[in-house]
């Protein structure tokens, strides 16, 4: 065999191998879990527990609020690569794919359903609301026959682990799917033209003055539509009936005033909406 030939091959092998060893890497990369190690004062704290920041305090704790704006990660007791902080003894994953502790207090949990925190300390759920924050996605399901039973507010639930692909982030639209018929489907336009409100600065200041400005028409146009005819006939009737005038005026006076105190009570509610 000529040296060329040798060559080619032993660049060839090289080559086969690397694209064989990344494309593995590749593969395996998102069971990586990674953790870093914090302080947590706990002693009912579990494996897959997920974690929330205390601002209070200044420490971390078990989530016990649903979609909870604070949670940081997922507490792991043996996570594949560490980073160890002096002092600090608990591994919290803040990416790659985890085991979590979760109920089935907000339904079964399917592949693809998003997982958010609950009241429960440290247990997820399956995350149906577009407030607060989302764990991640499940990867594998979890129905009302796996795991253990548990008890709470003497309704029956199950509880157990779901692998989950962490990426803490603020919910979406995106997160739930339009179901129910017509009237999810319409829950599904209100939530999200009502997360696009709330998520953009922008979109809430002109939602606020476009919603301060109709407030305003209306109460003036509603109050000149129903008292302004008698202040109009009020007018006609004092031609007509010379000997009523005064009575007459007085009704008229009064129309004005409930017109002016009504435009007056809707451009006071509106500069109250301009200024939330």
């Amino acid at each position: 065999m000529s040296l060329n030939i040798k060559i080619l091959f032993l660049i060839f092998f090289l080559a086969s191998n690397l694209f064989l060893f990344n494309n593995r890497v590749l593969a395996q990369a998102p069971n990586f879990s990674i953790a870093t190690t914090y302080q947590i004062t706990d002693p009912d704290l579990e494996n897959g527990d997920i974690i929330s920041l205390n601002k209070e305090k200044n420490s971390m704790i078990r989530s016990t609020k649903a979609y909870d704006e604070t949670m940081y990660g997922v507490y792991l007791k043996n996570p594949k690569i560490v980073y160890y902080n002096a002092n600090a003894d608990f591994p919290i994953a803040r990416t790659g794919e985890v085991d979590v502790n979760i109920t089935t207090v907000n339904g079964p949990i399917a592949v693809g359903d998003y997982i958010s925190s609950s009241q429960l300390p440290g247990k997820g759920q399956k995350a149906t609301e577009f407030t607060g924050f989302m764990l991640g996605i499940a990867l594998t399901p979890f129905s009302q026959k796996d795991g253990t039973e548990i008890v709470i507010n003497k309704k029956t639930y199950r509880q157990g682990q779901v692998k989950v692909a962490v990426g803490i982030g603020p919910a979406t639209p995106t997160l739930i799917k339009a179901s129910g018929g017509a009237f999810g489907t319409l829950k599904y336009i209100a939530s999200s033209f009502i997360y696009n409100i709330g998520t953009s600065r922008q979109a809430e200041r002109i939602f606020r003055y476009t919603l301060a400005t109709l407030v305003a028409l209306i109460s003036i146009i509603a109050s000149l539509y129903f008292f302004g005819k008698n202040v109009t006939k009020g007018i006609e009737m004092i031609g007509r009936n010379p000997l009523a005038k005064v009575s007459i005026q007085t009704m008229i006076l009064v129309n004005i005033l409930i017109i002016a105190l009504i435009a007056l009570g809707g451009i006071i509610l509106s500069l109250i909406i301009l200024s939330l």
